[in-house]
């Protein structure tokens, strides 16, 4: 495994960018840019993929906007990003905020072929949101873990707390969990790590060696834990699902383009270009992404 010494002894890798788009809570009458139909899902993904982003974390709604479990909604998805961007890392959740059986969760690993996503988000302990709970049961964490490793899918570790982090040693020593790691650290709402530099570098310090992380923070947080994961050597996570705004104090409502943009920026700042998806694919282990079916030719 490479070994990246502190900057600026050596500097640090380019910057892993990865882009929560929609989410389960956004919906247009509040947030008027967040994408929640299929095709705007893609427009987004793309559009975030010419910004910088080499992760697009996505979740299905409903044509109501609610989220959406099965499987179904996310082929109508992917393979539509992959016949524009087959190198794009594409994420989905499996959150058990609104669909708490694991068979619903679950679903969405069944995919197959070009719908098939490289990576799944996995929530490593249960807390509350303003809005309510997200319950993940041990079991049910490691049901979703074998699932994943089943499929070929690489877990996409959610962590709100050092409780999560301790969980990331438990299950790797357990070999529910195998290298290399990918976490994103979310801070800065009620129920979860606060959004201080003080917290983030304590929950970088808790993760398993080696861990590829990402610093993400909810509203107002979101641009401070950015940065400073910038300047710390992280990745960020960005987008909609966590924050609709660009200037916190003006509340104008910005998109996710724009959002993923900003971290390119703070990153030019720091002297780190966007991974791309291939770097990102390498340092994950991943393989290339299943390419799209060719075009039936009529003769």
């Amino acid at each position: 495994m490479t070994v990246w010494p502190p900057h600026p002894l050596t500097p640090y890798r380019p910057l892993v960018i990865n882009a929560a788009i929609t989410g389960m809570i956004p919906t247009t009458d509040r947030v008027p840019h967040v994408p929640v139909t299929a095709e705007r899902i893609v427009q987004d993904a793309l559009a975030c993929a010419g910004a910088g982003a080499a992760i697009v974390h996505l979740h299905a709604r409903d044509p109501s906007e609610r989220p959406e479990w099965r499987r179904a909604a996310y082929a109508e998805i992917i393979p539509a990003i992959r016949d524009q961007r087959p190198d794009l890392l594409i994420c989905v959740t499996t959150s058990g905020r609104t669909f708490p059986e694991l068979q619903r969760r679950a679903d969405v690993l069944r995919l197959e072929g070009a719908a098939r996503p490289d990576m799944a988000s996995l929530t490593l302990g249960s807390l509350n949101f303003p809005t309510g709970a997200s319950v993940n049961a041990p079991a049910t964490i490691r049901a979703l873990a074998e699932a994943m490793r089943e499929a070929g899918v690489r877990p996409e570790l959610e962590i709100f707390d050092s409780g999560m982090a301790a969980v990331a040693h438990d299950l790797l020593a357990r070999g529910v969990l195998e290298p290399p790691l990918y976490a994103n650290l979310l801070l800065g709402s009620p129920g979860m790590a606060p959004g201080r530099a003080g917290d983030l570098a304590h929950l970088v310090a808790a993760l398993p060696q080696g861990t590829i992380w990402a610093a993400a923070g909810i509203g107002a947080f979101q641009l401070p834990m950015n940065a400073i994961g910038v300047f710390m050597g992280g990745g960020v996570r960005t987008g909609l699902e966590d924050n609709p705004y660009l200037d916190w104090a003006e509340r104008a409502p910005t998109t996710n383009e724009a959002l993923v943009a900003r971290c390119a920026e703070l990153g030019r700042l720091a002297g780190r270009r966007p991974a791309t998806p291939g770097e990102v694919r390498g340092w994950l282990e991943l393989a290339p992404a299943p390419a799209p079916p060719l075009p039936m030719v009529s003769g």
